[in-house]
């Protein structure tokens, strides 16, 4: 049940409810005194700042043409509640009215090309210790909150996937603080607000790291630099903040991709049930075949899943033009009924390409391609891509559907053997789902071929646990969130 109520709901969404969680637990906490604050603070700052942040928000978007999110903009004042103060709000109106107006500005005057550089959180607190002399208390950091921290973070990562980031922050905080000499005991692992720091704005993904190796750089660097700010200034408390925005800075350089706008063209059906939806980029736009994007696209009433979404891009670069291709139920989530209502000439926002499911440098590597329903989109994006530039590789693509009217792309896959690609539909409710047996037959030369696995999530799990099992040693995984067959 766990496994489905993540594969439903978005990481924004998933952060709102776990920091709105954190918050009504320490006004509990604050009322039942088991917490040194006034409850009435904590709960009076968080309600100010929600309606600061979110009209703020709501102004700066009409000035720079933009459309609102009211899930970001909530999301950024809970946590800027849970790390200032507590404050009595009216005595500290000013210094509440700032932070959560910067914030907000940070996001729109403080970016590029529509795209944030810093963590709107860190940047805030940091700018009211220069102009207010008041920063982060990080308050929420308890050994009466950590378990909540703990549980909220913990779903937050599993959602994010960014284990590589959070490990490597750790790994190089804990060593640092081993290499200082410092005494190391089971406190030193259990410091609330560092738990609350790495679990909840470090794996921010509008200012982090898409790709795992510069996740790792990322997180270190983070770390690094929290570490030696305490030796350099003595005594200096606001290194949290501080790192988290050097580290912004950071991934500014490691990914200078920034937000982009597309204006919606038209749409189509490929198969039953299965639309390509067609973008005209606004700007200069390059990407490699198998990056994806993070769709922005505010609308009416959005349902527990949000205004955001991961898709692959499933065009090639030749072909001038932006698609994303997705199945779309008859009750299907708000947001995709928000796209198959776009009028001609709308726009929405999407950041750069991301991700590294994409082919070798190698042309003579040989490849085997595993598709499941709608998980076939970055491949066509790959073979409509070397197909315009008649680029030959060794590519054999295992497309697993339910029924033959659901294969998508079938005429590009077929002319697609012309540059070495050789396509095997599996019909799963005929041959069963692909399994050890089916992969020795199809792909006899399996153990030489790197694998590519894109599908829904529990699909792509099942097939790395079984290429695992027979020693396959090159698996790359690409999954599509919120489905479940």
């Amino acid at each position: 049940m766990l496994g489905r109520f993540l594969n439903q709901i978005t990481m924004y969404r998933l952060m709102l409810y776990f920091l709105l969680g954190l918050w009504v637990g320490a006004v509990v906490l604050a009322f039942t005194e088991v917490l040194p604050y006034n409850f009435l603070d904590i709960l009076l700052t968080g309600v100010y700042l929600v309606g600061v942040c979110n009209l703020a928000n709501y102004l700066l978007a009409k000035v720079f043409k933009a459309r609102t999110n009211l899930e970001s903009a909530s999301i950024t004042a809970l946590i800027l509640t849970l790390i200032v103060g507590p404050l009595a709000v009216w005595e500290n109106i000013i210094v509440l009215t700032f932070i959560g107006v910067f914030a907000m500005a940070a996001k729109y005057i403080l970016a590029i090309r529509k795209k944030h550089i810093f963590n709107p959180a860190a940047s805030a607190v940091l700018l009211s210790v220069i102009f207010l002399n008041i920063g982060a208390s990080w308050w929420i950091g308890s050994k009466f909150t950590l378990p909540l921290i703990i549980l909220g973070g913990v779903l937050v990562l599993a959602k994010t996937k960014r284990y590589e980031l959070v490990g490597s922050f750790l790994v190089v905080y804990f060593f640092t603080l081993i290499l200082s000499g410092g005494r190391v005991s089971i406190d030193s692992f259990t410091v609330p607000a560092i738990w609350f720091f790495v679990l909840v704005m470090l794996v921010e993904p509008l200012t982090s790291p898409a790709t795992k190796n510069r996740q790792i750089i990322f997180g270190a660097v983070v770390a690094a630099v929290y570490f030696l700010l305490q030796k350099i200034i003595p005594g200096y408390n606001y290194g949290l903040e501080t790192s988290l925005v050097v580290g912004n800075l950071l991934n500014l350089a490691l990914s200078p991709a920034f937000n982009m706008v597309l204006v919606f063209k038209k749409k189509e059906e490929v198969v039953q049930n299965i639309w390509q939806f067609y973008f005209e980029p606004m700007s200069k736009f390059e990407f490699t075949p198998g990056q994806y994007l993070e769709w922005t696209y505010p609308h009416k009433n959005p349902d527990s899943r949000g205004v955001r979404r991961y898709f692959t891009i499933s065009s090639a670069p030749e072909e001038g033009h932006v698609t994303v291709t997705m199945r779309v139920a008859e009750k299907g989530s708000s947001f995709k009924s928000a796209l198959m209502n776009m009028n001609g000439g709308e726009e929405l926002t999407t950041s750069g390409p991301q991700g590294d499911f994409v082919l070798p440098e190698d042309k003579s590597i040989p490849i085997a391609f595993i598709a499941g329903g709608i998980g076939v989109t970055p491949f066509r994006s790959m073979v409509k891509s070397m197909l315009s530039q008649d680029e030959k590789r060794d590519i054999m693509l295992l497309y697993a559907n339910s029924a033959e009217g659901d294969i998508a792309f079938r005429d590009l896959f077929e002319k697609a053997k012309d540059v070495g690609v050789k396509t095997f539909y599996i019909d799963t409710k005929k041959e069963g789902h692909i399994d050890e047996p089916m992969i020795e037959e199809k792909v006899p030369d399996y153990k030489k071929r790197v694998f590519f696995v894109s599908g829904p999530e529990p699909m792509v799990e099942a097939i790395k646990k079984m290429l695992s099992g027979i020693n396959v040693g090159k698996i790359k995984t690409d999954f599509f969130p919120g489905y479940t067959e």
